[in-house]
This record gives structure tokens, C-alpha cells and sequence, in this order.
């Protein structure tokens, strides 16, 4: 019985913490389409890594990562291994979604 409430414990640990994927908004500082990286300026300048299985998307148009353009506003939903933070969606933001952004979830 112990060992079934530990197990039922560590997989409700387990599965919450995949609900809290870290997330920032801000501004895109910096693309890079040839290291298929984007820099956005957050409470500070952060690096994101852009990949083949990376989700961009405006409003629901998907895009690429050259449909991003510096000085706009993005929302990054990312995964973070060590200093890498490996995005695996970025929505651009519309100028009235800026209006209403949310504020940045935990994370790096």
C-alpha cells in the first residue's frame, strides 16, 4: 500500500510540472535564420534555440522563423536543459494582443 501512495505521488509530481512549461513575452531583439536562433528582450535579453518541430504561429497561420521580425512581440513557450532554452512555440503577437499580454511565467 506504502509503495502504490509513493509511486501515485511521484506520477502527480511528475505530470504537474509538465503543466508549467516556462514562458516569456517580449520583445524580439535579434533573429538569426542561419543559427535558427531568436533573442527577446524580456526583464533581460534571452536566447532561444528555434527547431524543425519549433510551432510559430500568428493568431492560427502558422509561419516561419524569417516571419519573425525584430522589434515586434512574441511569446516563447520553451523547454530549458542547463543554459540552453529550446523553444517549442513562439506566437507573434498582434498589436492587440500586446495590449493585453500576460505577464511571464517562471523560467530562466
Amino acid at each position: 500500500m506504502k509503495k502504490r501512495m509513493i509511486m501515485l505521488a511521484a506520477v502527480l509530481v511528475f505530470s504537474t510540472m509538465a503543466v508549467y512549461a516556462n514562458e516569456k513575452t517580449g520583445t524580439v531583439k535579434i533573429v538569426d535564420t542561419k543559427a535558427k536562433t531568436i533573442t527577446v528582450t524580456a526583464a533581460r535579453d534571452l536566447v532561444f534555440t528555434v527547431t524543425d518541430t519549433t510551432k510559430i504561429v500568428q493568431g492560427e497561420a502558422k509561419k516561419t522563423l524569417a516571419d519573425i521580425k525584430v522589434g515586434g512581440t512574441v511569446d516563447v513557450v520553451y523547454d530549458n536543459a542547463g543554459d540552453t532554452r529550446t523553444a517549442t512555440k513562439i506566437t507573434i503577437l498582434s498589436a492587440e494582443e500586446k495590449k493585453t499580454e500576460k505577464p511571464a511565467t517562471k523560467g530562466k
